[in-house]
């Protein structure tokens, strides 16, 4: 049972995502898109300061590297860019059943596609198969 414990991870980034597009969509027409980013910004550093903080106290060691100090500022931009977008999508009226499906199945189109190309992970029949069902699914969702 303990080889399936990392199934929690995803379930949790899952259940994250979700919650963060639905406050999004409630916040979308009562902040600016600006503001609201900015608040984001402030608020990503909460969870992340509180596990550090855990993690020193349990003598867990800090390691970095130049490289790894700039994807992550990189990450943190992009984000900050995604917030943009997802306010913006929102904020024009665009639905939450809509605007997150269509968002998030492109961009894990995309990233898996760069896993591929930069990477070298592997492909199959498969994941051709299910390439071709998310595009399916994003047009489906357009075009409702």
């Amino acid at each position: 049972m303990a080889q399936y414990t990392w199934i929690l991870y995803p379930i949790g980034a899952a259940l994250s995502l979700a919650a963060a597009d639905f406050f999004l969509k409630l916040s979308s027409s009562r902040i600016s898109s600006n503001l609201g980013t900015l608040v984001y910004a402030l608020a990503t550093i909460i969870p992340p300061a509180i596990l550090l903080l855990i993690g020193r106290a349990r003598g867990d060691s800090v390691t970095y590297s130049g490289e790894g100090l700039l994807y992550s500022v990189l990450m943190g931009i992009s984000f900050s860019l995604v917030v943009v977008f997802l306010s913006l999508t929102f904020a024009s009226g665009v639905n939450l059943s809509v605007g997150t499906p269509i968002i998030r199945m492109t961009g894990i189109i995309i990233a898996s596609a760069l896993g591929i190309a930069v990477f070298g992970e592997g492909v199959s029949l498969r994941y051709f198969i299910g390439f071709g069902l998310a595009l399916l699914g994003i047009y489906f969702i357009v075009t409702k």
